[in-house]
């Protein structure tokens, strides 16, 4: 995995695979496709927001989709990240 550390990063970065420490996001869009998760160490984020594309966008949908009450499927979400039900 690539580490990248003490930087200010903007613009489009991509995050697949990717170690940041000791980073600064500014106005930036964070990539996510889908591969290995990126590991943020005592990171900074200013006007910064993620992107879901490829098998990430798919899952985040399909974890969209099952998310309303109507689903009756919310359970299921809140079984597969219980750390959401304390928000």
């Amino acid at each position: 995995m690539a580490e990248t550390k003490n930087q200010t990063l903007k613009g489009i970065i991509r995050l697949d695979g990717a170690t940041f420490r000791d980073c600064e996001f500014v106005d930036a869009r964070l990539l996510y496709e889908g591969g290995t998760p990126p590991n943020f160490i005592n990171c900074r984020f200013t006007n910064t927001h993620f992107a879901f594309e490829g098998a990430a966008g798919n899952t985040v949908n399909f974890l969209r989709a099952m998310a309303p009450p109507q689903s009756n499927m919310r359970e299921v979400v809140f079984g597969l990240m219980p750390e959401l039900r304390a928000n």
